[in-house]
């Protein structure tokens, strides 16, 4: 979920079989980041060996992604839960079924243990986590079986994040897990949620594919993934009002998120802090923050303006769900660019009910506020 604090001793991500159809070992993407060990999901093998039979892709992927379909290859495609709330796709864990984040600035899956009776995770070690609000102490553990969309893996590294709060009675699933960059690095990852849709791939390098850009779609903008605070490509450089500031994408959490620190450095002044609306959790009354909005951004070669942001007194910084909401985004993590479109409209089916709010434990008492 990030770094281990017990000198020493780093997390290792979970590497897993992965095996195509018709196709080998060598057909895997190798890990992207020395050192790394990624999870990569297992799809059913030439013989059906895994015993899990992938279910077919909800829409059509080469229209959904632009490419050509001898130009990608390791596809797996979910429709999202809902438009409202943190991005979430099914997901099931030792055969019980929940909404899943996709949150590519947490380093491992994290299972909300206990939310579910029935998941049976055994306590493998304690560890304390550096979160973006402080350390939490919790408990790494092994998922017997971990299933998304058309990929299947086992026994699988994570870590327990306890159990979800203040989640309405109402949403389609009650959160189970959080997808980390254990799974999502391995992926260019395209999330479209004005059209309720998370497909990830990996490319084949075919000749003559066109580039990955093409995935978002008309005029594609474009940013360089940089190395975060876990030595992994999930940041990005934002410019907010002349000023440089990397911030961790991270589109479960409801709204970007600015530490105080970082924000004073850059030239914010405290008298223009205390202008804009107080924020506090959506669980208690405490106010932990302010909103400010910057009159111009640049990511990459996009520029806008009137930005909103929190500011708090948080660790590091996120790029959360408010710049994501609108657009189709390409995380090309393999090869460290995010692609992005310009404001889209939302099509396909409506929402039904509210959407999960990010419950994970390093976002709750800053990342996922409410304005006062």
């Amino acid at each position: 979920m990030t770094k281990c604090l017990r000198q020493g001793y780093t997390l290792l991500r979970t590497t897993a079989l992965c095996v195509v159809t018709g196709g080998t070992l060598s057909a895997c993407q190798p890990p992207a980041h020395p050192g790394i060990h990624p999870l990569m999901f297992v799809q059913q093998g030439p013989n059906g060996q895994t015993g899990f039979v992938p279910p077919p892709y909800p829409f059509d992927i080469v229209a959904e992604t632009g490419l050509p379909a001898r130009c990608i290859n390791h596809v797996l495609a979910a429709d999202l839960l809902s438009r409202n709330g943190s991005p979430t796709v099914p997901v099931g864990i030792n055969g019980e079924e929940g909404a899943g984040f996709l949150s590519p600035s947490e380093d491992m899956i994290g299972v909300f243990d206990g939310n579910d009776d029935n998941l049976d995770l055994p306590d493998l070690q304690q560890i304390g986590s550096q979160t973006i609000s402080g350390v939490q102490n919790t408990w790494t553990t092994r998922i017997r079986q971990l299933v998304f969309a058309q990929g299947h893996a086992e026994k699988v590294d994570g870590i327990k994040l306890g159990e979800t709060t203040g989640e309405s009675s109402r949403v389609a699933m009650s959160a189970i897990a959080v997808l980390g960059f254990d799974m999502l690095g391995n992926y260019n990852v395209l999330l479209n949620i004005p059209a309720r849709r998370a497909t990830f791939f990996m490319e084949t390098h075919a000749a003559g594919c066109p580039p990955l850009s093409t995935a978002v779609g008309g005029h594609a903008f474009r940013a360089p993934l940089l190395t975060g605070r876990t030595g992994v490509d999930n940041l990005v450089s934002v410019t907010l009002d002349g000023a440089a500031i990397g911030m961790h994408l991270e589109p479960g959490s409801n709204l970007s998120v600015i530490s105080e620190q970082d924000a004073l450095a850059d030239g914010l002044t405290r008298a223009a802090l205390d202008e804009g609306d107080r924020v506090n959790t959506l669980n208690g009354s405490t106010l932990v923050g302010y909103r400010h909005t910057y009159r111009q951004v640049d990511i990459g070669n996009w520029h806008g303006a009137n930005f909103p942001v929190s500011i708090e007194p948080a660790n590091y910084n996120l790029l959360g769900r408010d710049f994501f909401r609108h657009r189709k985004v390409l995380m090309a993590f393999p090869t460290a660019m995010m692609f992005f479109s310009g404001a889209l409209d939302d099509t396909g089916a409506k929402d039904v009910g509210p959407g999960n709010l990010s419950p994970i434990a390093s976002h709750v008492a800053h990342a996922t506020a409410s304005q006062h």
